[in-house]
């Protein structure tokens, strides 16, 4: 049997997800995670929001740290987040769909951009914490991946993956 190749690309992945946004928000909701599951009885809201808030704490995230949200989706862990903790968050989605929703949801503190990861503009050493939930899997260049937190972030500064 042989099995076709099949790319990845920034390309790709924007379509796949602006293709399935419904399916996706009508299956996951608003985060685009599968969540986490303590004691196995949470509803699937309750799990992804214990994830995005074990994420934050993990970050120890505080009042106006500087923060990116790596394959933000629509925008619901960064605003979480902003909102808990009082972050500033930039999020980054390839999904012109995903980008759309979150802006029809503003907050203060977050700005969701529709731009590559792997090609973010931001200046070095300009956040104190980065996370990605679930979205690593879909960088076309892992190290990259890596060594663009690693640029972003500032000495000290903490990532999640």
């Amino acid at each position: 049997m042989i099995v076709p190749e099949i790319s990845q690309n920034a390309a790709a992945v924007a379509d796949h997800y602006d293709e399935l946004d419904p399916i996706y928000r009508r299956v996951w909701g608003e985060h685009v995670h599968h969540g986490l599951w303590a004691t196995g009885r949470e509803t699937p809201a309750e799990a992804v929001e214990a994830l995005a808030d074990t994420v934050g704490d993990r970050l120890r995230l505080m009042p106006d740290e500087a923060c990116v949200d790596i394959g933000c989706g629509y925008g619901s862990t960064a605003r979480r987040l902003a909102l808990a903790r009082g972050a500033r968050v930039t999020g980054f989605t390839l999904s012109a769909e995903q980008a759309h929703y979150a802006a029809t949801r503003p907050v203060p503190h977050v700005d969701i951009r529709l731009r590559d990861w792997l090609d973010n503009g931001l200046p070095d050493a300009s956040a104190s914490a980065a996370w990605a939930i679930e979205s690593s899997e879909h960088m076309v260049d892992k190290p990259r991946f890596f060594t663009e937190a690693h640029r972003v972030l500032s000495p000290g500064g903490r990532f999640v993956v």
